[in-house]
């Protein structure tokens, strides 16, 4: 079945409509933008999950900038550890003295 897109009359592709049998539009004519993904690790030591946040196109397109922002001064949004030292993030046992 040959189904044109409302917008530019062209046709759909048939793998755009298997998938989404009820789109009215091509995927160049498509409104919908692609979804971003931020991963962040909590947590300490043995404790330690990472989550997963999914954000809408322009929300994704904000965080990246701010984000950029932020490693250029050596900063990150997230920053839930210890205060930093040279002994590797969730390490327990002590540094030897120098």
């Amino acid at each position: 079945m040959i189904k044109n897109c409302v917008v530019c009359k062209e046709p759909i592709h048939p793998k755009r409509l298997q998938v989404l049998p009820n789109t009215t539009r091509c995927v160049k004519c498509s409104d919908v933008q692609k979804k971003g993904a931020v991963t962040i690790m909590r947590g300490q030591g043995e404790d330690t999950w990472i989550e997963t946040i999914h954000l809408e196109h322009e929300e994704y397109k904000a965080y990246m900038k701010e984000e950029n922002k932020l490693k250029k001064l050596g900063k990150f949004m997230f920053d839930d550890s210890e205060p930093k030292s040279d002994i590797p993030y969730s390490f327990h046992e002590e540094k030897p003295d120098e």
